[in-house]
């Protein structure tokens, strides 16, 4: 399976990085990550996103408006998008969102639920949850089963 998180910010040293990092290594496939760097000031237009995405990936993006669904349930759809053979390609915005125009290329939307996160804390946890959706994938015993 062919993955890129394209995300907003740069993940430097400390806490975030060190989990990112844990559980990267922990991935069966290689994981293209784009950072843009972002300025407090101006909104990440969409065309810093545009650069990185493939008329061919499937987009999913990580939105507040987005399913809340379980870990079992985003390797379901993990494991239907990785059969097509296109790059997936996940997208953590910035404070200010993801521009309509990159939602609107989006095949799925995916919440953390309604609680605020840093976005530099969402890629942590993001990664995990590719980690726990390739476990369960891989029919390792999972513990909510």
């Amino acid at each position: 399976m062919k993955v890129q998180i394209i995300a907003v910010g740069l993940l430097k040293s400390g806490p975030e990085k060190a989990l990112f990092d844990q559980y990267t290594k922990r991935l069966n496939y290689k994981l293209k990550v784009i950072e843009i760097e972002s300025r407090q000031d101006k909104r990440i237009p969409a065309s810093a996103y545009l650069k990185s995405l493939s008329e061919k990936d499937i987009v999913i993006i990580l939105d507040e408006g987005g399913e809340n669904l379980s870990s079992r349930s985003f390797a379901q759809k993990l494991e239907i998008y990785s059969q097509t053979g296109k790059q997936l390609s996940f997208i953590i915005g910035g404070a200010d969102g993801i521009p309509e125009e990159i939602k609107l290329l989006a095949s799925f939307s995916i919440s953390f639920g309604k609680l605020t996160w840093p976005h530099l804390l969402v890629r942590a946890l993001f990664v995990e949850q590719l980690y726990r959706a390739q476990q369960i994938m891989c029919n390792h015993p999972y513990h909510r089963d």
